[in-house]
């Protein structure tokens, strides 16, 4: 299974990524999003962005590590090609994300802006075990 896939989506677009670990999920869905908006190969890891969001459930922790990545592009014009999180929590006490993204200021003239992302959706969203391997699915508002 490839990291990232991209899904067929009638008004929006959605990806699968995958990893060993959930992190390494997670890590990959921020790669398939910034990829989505930007010539991503030409992010330079410069600045670090340090984050945490919580949310009851997996899949709601993904929409909120997504988003909180979106919200900081949008308040500091950070864009971002390296990420790292470690996810810790239960289904019955709700789980957290603490985790760094590294990028640099937006340069439109290298970084090409493309498909502008609105907001992830809760439409199609998944985070699951298959074998060895942890598969997150998103579709994002664009």
């Amino acid at each position: 299974m490839t990291p990232i896939e991209w899904l067929d989506h009638t008004a929006d677009m959605g990806f699968r990524a995958s990893g060993d670990t959930i992190e390494d999920a997670f890590c990959e869905a921020a790669r398939a999003l910034f990829s989505l908006m930007f010539a991503f190969e030409e992010i330079r890891p410069r600045t670090e962005y340090r984050m945490a969001v919580s949310a009851p459930s997996l899949p709601e922790l993904l929409v909120e590590w997504l988003s909180e990545l979106l919200v900081q592009k949008e308040l500091s014009g950070l864009v971002f090609s390296r990420f790292g999180v470690k996810i810790a929590g239960n289904e019955l006490l709700g789980f957290s994300a603490i985790g760094c993204a590294f990028g640099e200021m937006l340069d439109r003239d290298r970084h090409r802006p493309g498909t502008e992302v609105k907001g992830i959706s809760y439409l199609g969203l998944d985070v699951s075990q298959r074998d060895e391997t942890w598969v997150v699915q998103a579709v994002v508002d664009v």
